[in-house]
């Protein structure tokens, strides 16, 4: 039973930290290492730390127009002819907003090739100066009105401040990789709506931007009227949530700025030399810094669902049925939401997102500043947080309490969590929280598994020890407290008490072996109730001698009061017994009792892995059964020492004195001094005697302590 005992607890909290430690240095590998789980495990995080803020305002900058079903239904399946998105946009112009981005691709022209070819004749017929071509006039001129692409060209024109979308290609590997095709002219286009300054730093080593190889060109016409192009490559996470905006893709030498960055700038009114591509780092606008990763990619701080921007349908646009004033100084994103119209993306909001809506986001975010940050320094905190809590739970938990324990983790989960999730709505700080949260809980679980099963064990091996010493209450209260429990050999004041029967060799020698068994064992049995009644530990059966102490295992300040009153009511037990023996015609047995305090030796002893008794040892002992022994020659059932008495707080110069506490009153009788066998000096005996104030005694309520 070396489990037991002080060493082998240490050993169980050591065996605890050895885990805990383990089970750290391993999460905080994870944590560099950063696999793709752990990658897909962050970004949930992330999606509910965006739930658990809910929706917020977008602010009154920005406006949407949205080619919804409603427009479809009153003017037309999509796409619309030019003329028809020419005169959208002069509808939007003609309010004064600050900037117009046209979230559409236009790559081809519309006309078609029998009406280029008309004209191309018509052309022809007046440069030869064909006599009866003067028809050919009005012909040309209706071409010329016809045009819808120059239209729009125009319509670009008069709005001032308009955005282009440019698609790139970025492959997903080399072999993949597409030759760019541009030509001269597009090539002037793309060279004006690249990043003028990209500075270099520190952390530009580090950059891997996204490289496109190939760019579907903006029609010429429609290019060189718009005052900015900007790409709108987008790459959603592996689960298909798209939490980021490219603002920069690398193009050869040069960096083309994202869509919605280019709308940020010119809403700004910033200049494009003013507009700093800082590589690892992020884009300084003017006064305002974005912060991006190594991909130049930003966090996109999502303002909630759909339609959460002002917005108004493309046809009221067209006819006229809004506010006047509606577009006056804001940013005017035109783009389609219609079902099966529009680029559908999934965000930590939606699963069905117009891709418009995700660039009026990116816009929004610049124009008020909410960014949120995640950069490299995101490795080294969540190593650090993961060895702060690994190795301080490991070393904490196996010294406490389960229930302590389960709080103290309960309240660094809930407590980080929550100024996680805090700094990520105040701030903008995106602090990581899948691997701390896991270490918390790791550490924990793994200590408290632990423990349980050491505890278990602990409390198998005491109830195995015990329950034949000790009655169910003291088992529990040992199980509960280890730490009580004095296995190991010590020297402690006990009280003894030796309890044998008068006459017994004789009455056995006489009596068929059956009998005899069957008798002694309704007696010891009746005995050991009482004893346990009031948490005696007993030792030992010798025959048809009982040997018990108080104050041991557990601590007992009142064991020689336990003692006495179990004495007592041995005997009171006795005669119910004797009662039943005479009734059963069964011969009478009759005990006396020993009753001893003082110093003795208790602990295991025996022969380690054959037999081992908890057991005492010591004079005082053989003092308690010599006291036994004059239990016949003094003619009283119990006797006890001077120690035994001076212990319950007796003035012993009186004839007899009575014992109060909390049960029965008892009264104390000197009998006489004595000098018993193997000693020298004189013992002082007593007897006692229950008061005649209660009629029946009080069982003992929890004494040990």
């Amino acid at each position: 039973m070396k489990f037991l005992t002080g060493n082998s607890r240490e050993t169980g909290a050591r065996l605890g930290i050895a885990v805990g430690t383990a089970m750290t240095i391993g999460l905080a590998s994870l944590s560099w290492l950063v696999p793709a789980a752990l990658v897909r495990l962050n970004n949930e995080a992330l999606d509910l730390q965006f739930r658990l803020r809910g929706e917020r305002h977008p602010g009154h900058n920005i406006a949407l127009v949205l080619i919804d079903e409603k427009s479809l239904k009153e003017i037309g399946r999509w796409p619309w002819s030019r003329d028809k998105q020419a005169l959208l946009i002069d509808r939007i112009g003609a309010q004064q907003p600050a900037v117009i981005g046209i979230d559409i691709i236009y790559a081809e022209p519309e006309d078609s090739v029998d009406f280029r070819d008309i004209g191309k004749g018509s052309l022809d017929a007046q440069q030869e100066g064909q006599p009866g071509n003067q028809p050919v006039y009005p012909l040309r001129a209706r071409l010329e009105t016809s045009d819808a692409d120059e239209r729009f060209a125009n319509s670009l024109g008069r709005a001032g401040k308009t955005v282009l979308t440019l698609p790139f290609f970025v492959p997903e590997s080399e072999a993949t990789a597409l030759s760019s095709g541009t030509s001269e002219t597009m090539s002037e286009t793309l060279k004006r709506s690249e990043f003028m300054v990209v500075k270099q730093t520190k952390e530009s080593e580090e950059s891997r931007p996204y490289e496109a190889t190939a760019v579907l060109p903006v029609l010429s016409q429609f290019a060189g009227r718009a005052a900015a192009l900007g790409h709108v490559y987008r790459l959603p996470d592996h689960d298909g949530v798209t939490r980021r905006e490219v603002l920069a893709l690398r193009h050869g030498d040069a960096y083309a700025p994202s869509f919605a960055l280019e709308i940020a700038r010119l809403y700004l009114g910033h200049p494009r030399e003013h507009m700093a591509l800082v590589l690892g780092d992020g884009v300084k606008m003017g006064e305002i810094f974005i912060p991006t990763d190594q991909k130049l990619r930003m966090l996109v701080d999502y303002v909630g669902r759909d339609r959460r921007f002002p917005w108004v349908s493309a046809t009221d646009v067209i006819h006229q049925r809004i506010q006047p004033d509606f577009f006056r100084d804001r940013a005017v994103l035109v783009g389609t939401a219609a079902l099966g119209t529009y680029d559908q993306l999934s965000t930590p909001f939606s699963a069905n997102f117009p891709g418009v809506e995700k660039n009026a986001t990116v816009v929004e975010n610049i124009l008020h500043q909410r960014f949120l940050t995640a950069g490299l320094w995101t490795g080294p905190v969540e190593f650090g947080l993961v060895l702060l809590f690994g190795f301080g739970l490991t070393f904490t938990l196996p010294r406490m309490r389960a229930v302590q324990g389960t709080w103290l983790a309960a309240i660094l989960l809930i407590g980080y969590a929550g100024v996680a999730q805090g700094i990520f709505v105040m701030e903008g700080i995106c602090l990581p929280v899948v691997i701390p949260a896991s270490t918390i809980g790791a550490v924990f679980m793994v200590t408290s598994v632990l423990n349980y099963v050491l505890k278990e064990r602990q409390a198998r091996e005491i109830h195995s020890m015990f329950a034949r010493y000790v009655s169910p209450r003291i088992v529990h209260e040992l199980v509960e407290c280890p730490s009580k429990a004095t296995l190991g050999g010590q020297r402690r004041e006990l009280t003894m008490l030796f309890v044998d029967l008068v006459g017994f060799t004789a009455y056995s020698e006489h009596r068929p072996a059956e009998d005899v068994v069957e008798q002694l064992n309704e007696y010891l049995s009746a005995m050991t109730e009482v004893i346990f009644r009031w948490d005696g530990t007993l030792d030992k059966f010798v025959g048809d001698e009982i040997v018990v102490f108080w104050g041991a295992p557990l601590d007992q300040p009142n064991h020689a009061e336990l003692a006495v009153r179990c004495a007592v009511e041995l005997r009171t037990r006795l005669m119910d017994l004797q009662t039943m023996w005479k009734r059963q015609g069964k011969p009478i047995l009759d005990n006396g009792l020993g009753i001893n305090t003082g110093v003795v030796v208790v602990g295991n002893i025996g022969a380690e892995g054959k037999k081992i008794d908890y057991t005492i040892i010591g004079d005082q002992v053989n003092l308690a059964a010599r006291v036994q022994g004059l239990t016949r020659t003094l003619g009283h059932p119990i006797l006890l020492t001077e120690s035994t008495a001076s212990k319950i707080g007796l003035a012993l110069g009186s004839d007899s004195t009575e014992i109060r506490s909390d049960y029965r009153p008892m009264h104390l009788i000197p009998l006489k001094v004595v000098t018993v066998k193997g000693r020298q000096e004189p013992v002082a005996l007593y007897t006692v005697a229950p008061g005649t104030k209660c009629s029946g005694y009080s069982e003992p309520e929890a004494r040990a302590s």
